[in-house]
């Protein structure tokens, strides 16, 4: 069986990217490299993985980090829908030893 994805709400570009922007800010800057959108009105945030305080050597980020950005997530918008599928993503940026990760996201109908 097939897992079906919910409709997306249509949202202007701007109002995703000051979203995911917000979200992906701290106190050291912006995280987010890229927004890109999808016909079916999701989006997929390309960022950098400098956003995760990644310890003892580690590339990636654990399950718990994962988890709590996906909460933030929820916390600042309900009707946010993240895809379960994240992870290493080309930064497509100047900076070639950067690490950069993605996530998928859309805003469900009322």
């Amino acid at each position: 069986m097939r897992d079906e994805l919910p409709q997306f709400r249509k949202v202007k570009r701007s109002h995703a990217a000051s979203f995911i922007h917000a979200v992906l800010s701290s106190p050291r800057g912006s995280a987010l490299r890229q927004l890109i959108e999808y016909d079916d009105h999701h989006y997929r945030a390309i960022f950098s993985a400098d956003y995760f305080q990644l310890t003892d050597g580690r590339r990636e980020p654990s399950k718990s980090q994962w988890n709590t950005l996906k909460k933030k997530i929820k916390r600042r918008n309900r009707s946010a829908f993240i895809f379960r599928r994240h992870g290493d993503a080309d930064c497509q940026t100047a900076r070639p030893a950067e690490n950069c990760l993605y996530l998928d996201f859309g805003f469900l109908l009322d």
